[in-house]
């Protein structure tokens, strides 16, 4: 049905689960190295902080599943 002239347009929408583009500039994946930094930290300060303050099980079982849940959650397919 075509539309009648001066006849407001509806705007389209964007499918769901579309995502804009990504920027085109250096710092467009800083977020990604962000966690790559929390992710050091918490291997080279958290797990001998664990180990010293509750002992070696309990910094090894903390440490892998930590180390598995975010690991998990970063290759995840992406919705």
């Amino acid at each position: 049905m075509p539309r009648a002239p001066g006849a407001p347009r509806r705007p389209r929408r964007r499918p769901r689960g579309a995502r804009p583009a990504p920027a085109d500039s250096p710092l467009a994946g800083w977020k990604r190295w962000l966690w790559v930094g929390i992710l050091v930290f918490a291997v080279l300060i958290g797990l001998p902080l664990a180990h010293a303050l509750f002992g070696e099980v309990v910094a090894l079982l903390g440490g892998m599943l930590l180390l598995g849940f975010l690991i998990g959650r970063w290759t995840a397919p992406r919705r």
